[in-house]
């Protein structure tokens, strides 16, 4: 399969699950949105691997990596901040402390989240070079 061809199909398989995850959503149904977007996911899985061109080559992967790093940061300033300005508002109205408390605690798992798998990738690639 040519790369060009697996972009159309992938397309397609994103426009399908999209549609279809956001009318069940509107159902109220939440079993059909998981299997279908864990369907489409190894479907894309098995897609991929039947590519036989470069799909990314190692400056595509450091580039990912460094806007990753960028997105995490700023997501997690802009959170923050949102956080400490819904805090400040509580005063006014009770209903914000949660919204602040629940955002601060996603911003922290986020973090977390980000410093477990660097520090795994970390030890990982460490490895690999010792191999070598």
């Amino acid at each position: 399969m040519t790369l060009k061809t697996y972009n159309k199909i992938r397309l397609g398989i994103v426009i399908v699950t999209a549609f279809i995850f956001s009318q069940s959503l509107v159902l109220r149904n939440f079993f059909i949105p998981i299997m279908v977007l864990g369907l489409s996911s190894l479907t894309l899985f098995y897609l991929r691997k039947k590519v036989v061109q470069v799909i990314a080559d190692e400056r595509d992967y450091q580039i990912g990596g460094k806007s990753a790093l960028l997105a995490i940061q700023l997501t997690s300033w802009i959170g923050v901040i949102i956080m400490f300005i819904l805090y400040a508002l509580s005063n006014a109205n009770p209903f914000y402390q949660p919204i602040a408390m629940t955002l601060a605690f996603s911003v922290c798992i986020l973090m977390l989240t980000y410093s477990a798998i660097f520090k795994y990738y970390s030890k990982y690639s460490s490895k690999d070079e010792k191999r070598d």
